[in-house]
């Protein structure tokens, strides 16, 4: 290991750091999307809507905290400024658009590095075919062509830069993707709870 990442040059060790920056965020958004924002979001809109029939808005609190995530937090946000006897619809809606926009920084977090990852290694590693071919065109010029071992320091910088940043670019690229599709997902959600919540609070 420590010989193909002398092979590979200075620009080798920013292509490892950005792979590590680009792990320790794959792995704290995986933490996230699968524990705080897990929950069975349909079994808590059941809950709640079963708990608002019967005028319970105590209880229904009390699950929205328990369950914690992004639907959750903004259907407890209805709960917050519903009033049952002077109810005001544009209040309730505005109050789902604020708690909304609270959510987006903690489902975005650190996803700027991780498309920072995506983006830079690839480069990083064509800078570094394009510092590698310099070094074996200037050996050439120097030494000429009858030594095969002239060509290798260079060639083999340029090679193993470029696969490196691949490396760390593609399951970069295709996380991040993963990632947005569930903030997408996530807001979708939220919206379609916050309507649904609003129709029956409504009635």
């Amino acid at each position: 290991m420590k010989e193909i990442i002398s092979q590979g040059g200075p620009l080798m060790y920013f292509i490892i750091a950005l792979s590590v920056i680009g792990l320790a965020v794959v792995l704290e958004r995986l933490y996230y999307f699968f524990t705080v924002e897990r929950g069975d979001n349909e079994k808590l809109k059941y809950e709640l809507l079963e708990l608002i029939r019967h005028g319970d808005i105590n209880s229904a609190k009390k699950i929205c905290v328990s369950y914690d995530n992004s639907v959750a937090k903004v259907l407890e946000g209805i709960l917050d400024s519903y009033d049952p006897v002077n109810g005001d619809r544009n209040k309730l809606e505005e109050k789902v658009r604020e708690v909304a926009l609270s959510q987006i920084p903690a489902l975005e977090r650190f996803m700027w590095l991780l498309g920072i990852t995506a983006q830079v290694s690839p480069l990083l590693g064509l800078l570094g075919t394009v510092t590698g071919m310099i070094k074996a065109f200037n050996a050439i010029a120097s030494k000429g062509v009858g030594d095969p071992q002239v060509l290798a320091g260079g060639i083999s910088e340029a090679l193993i830069t470029t696969v490196a940043g691949l490396v760390v670019a593609i399951p970069a690229f295709i996380m991040y993707n993963f990632f947005n599709n569930k903030i997408d997902k996530t807001v979708n959600e939220m919206e379609r709870a916050a309507s649904e919540f609003l129709n029956e609070l409504d009635k």
